[in-house]
């Protein structure tokens, strides 16, 4: 796949954007209160590059939900959070100024709940727009270097070079925080194969010339 179009930027941020909204209203159930989700930003990256805006300076260690799925397209799908952002997180979910201990230890239980929230509505919106049903594998929990995550997922295409990912970034923020600069953020990685990168540009540009049409 190579890079999107401004039109087709557009065209797959308010696909994931409605499916955001379906995650953040079951999100705030689970806490019991207001949160909100958007996708600001989504591009075609290498794996590489990829690791380069995730990572933070001095930290090289992310957190991540990966889930394995297939049906009308097949793949894997990452939600990645650097650390200090998992953390969080975490505390934001919680409610209550835990020791950094006791967060690590609610770490993996709460992202494993985050990320089959919000890979779910990010395949799901894949799905409408594929026109079809998703089967997905039981999400897991992995930490460790982002590139090293990304290498072993990463498809190898016809050639030696890594498959290029779709990528997204992700805002999670409370009632409150949306009126401050703060704000933790994620990263949404969807790994496809050959054939579901061209059947994926062909359904998108297919969505792009009905909405075209007077």
């Amino acid at each position: 796949m190579t890079q999107l179009s401004e039109l087709e930027q557009d065209a797959l941020k308010e696909l994931f954007n409605i499916g955001m909204g379906r995650a953040a209203a079951s999100l705030g159930r689970m806490v019991g209160g207001e949160i909100l989700l958007s996708v600001p930003f989504l591009d075609i990256l290498q794996p590489a590059r990829a690791a380069q805006i995730i990572q933070k300076p001095g930290c090289d260690t992310v957190s991540a939900i990966r889930q394995s799925f297939n049906g009308p397209f097949n793949g894997t799908a990452l939600l990645i959070f650097p650390e200090v952002n998992s953390l969080e997180l975490v505390r934001t979910l919680v409610g209550e100024d835990l020791p950094l201990e006791h967060l690590g230890e609610l770490e993996q239980e709460s992202l494993l709940e985050v990320g089959n929230i919000v890979l779910n509505a990010c395949l799901g919106s894949f799905a409408n727009l594929m026109r079809g049903e998703i089967l997905f594998e039981l999400p897991l929990f992995i930490k460790g270097s982002c590139l090293s995550l990304l290498r072993a997922d990463s498809a190898v295409c016809d050639t030696t070079q890594a498959q290029p990912l779709l990528f997204l970034v992700v805002d999670f923020r409370t009632t409150e925080e949306a009126r401050l600069a703060h704000r933790i953020q994620g990263y949404v990685l969807l790994l496809l194969d050959c054939t579901s990168t061209r059947n994926l540009r062909s359904q998108l540009q297919q969505l792009i010339n009905e909405t075209l049409e007077p």
